[in-house]
């Protein structure tokens, strides 16, 4: 065996696959940066496409955390009102969701929402316990229900509206995890509402989340946003991503709201949930 000939071609080889591995890391890169120069910036791409957006953007903290919570088990005390004219339904309420009935139906605003919502934010703080907690989420005026959704450090906990009755039937489940569910009667006025409440704790570490901006990117990507879409609204908040027995886990998420529909994007991975609009 001629050695020095056998450590020729080992080096030589060596050689060669060096100069194969280092030009296909030249074209990987040359590939990227063909990639950067060709692929138009978000605010073009929103531009071309006619997508206004910079008077919705919200103010928000880049690092944010997901969030643990279970249904909270209310307190003898905590069912009691002090108003006389409402009274706790004991054979619909249990331990974690609570039914009051009005004995003479309150009247409300007929010709403007936001008076409506306005009166109906008052009468819950100062008739519910925990009743500044909840804000005006969903109006359904096919039913003739009003929803408020529980509140955390000044963001929303986001639901589905088309999945608000799926588990009417169930028991202990007649309004959806940290909601109150006002019921008004065919003249519009509150004649019962419903609440459950949800304590709430930190899951896991702070991270970046994306901008609302690279969320409005996302749906572009995703189709779900096309030209000439009016964004209306656009708000930080959680959603529910997993749960456990229990316990639900909510992660950061972007809620889009256009005169189309309704999105939902996952701050921290980018994943879509379509509240109402078309599905792709």
């Amino acid at each position: 065996m001629n050695w020095q000939r056998t450590k020729s071609i080992f080096i030589l080889t060596f050689l060669v696959l060096n100069l194969f591995l280092g030009y296909q890391l030249y074209q990987k890169n040359d590939i990227n940066n063909i990639s950067n120069l060709t692929e138009q910036p978000l605010e073009e791409r929103l531009a071309i496409n006619k997508i206004n957006y910079l008077d919705k953007l919200p103010k928000y903290k880049e690092d944010q955390t997901s969030i643990s919570a279970q249904r909270y088990k209310f307190t003898d005390e905590e069912k009691k009102v002090e108003s006389k004219n409402i009274s706790l339904n004991k054979e619909k309420s249990t331990e974690i969701t609570l039914q009051y009935k009005l004995d003479k139906p309150m009247d409300l605003p007929k010709k403007d929402s936001k008076d409506l919502i306005a009166e109906l934010s008052k009468f819950l703080e100062e008739n519910v316990t925990r009743g500044k907690e909840y804000s005006f989420y969903h109006w359904d005026k096919e039913t003739n229900i009003v929803w408020f959704n529980q509140v955390y450090l000044e963001k929303p906990i986001f639901y589905n509206p088309e999945k608000f009755e799926s588990r009417a039937d169930a028991e202990d489940f007649d309004a959806p995890n940290g909601m109150i569910k006002f019921k008004l009667d065919d003249k519009g006025n509150l004649t019962e509402f419903t609440q459950t409440y949800l304590l709430i704790m930190r899951q896991g570490a702070f991270q970046e989340i994306i901008s609302p901006k690279k969320a409005l990117g996302k749906l572009l990507d995703t189709a779900h946003l096309t030209k000439g879409d009016k964004i209306q609204d656009i708000e930080l908040g959680y959603y529910s991503l997993v749960g456990v027995g229990e316990l639900q886990v909510y992660a950061p998420t972007w809620l889009i709201k256009t005169e189309k529909g309704q999105y939902l994007v996952n701050a921290t991975d980018s994943s879509v949930q379509v509240l109402s609009g078309e599905e792709e």
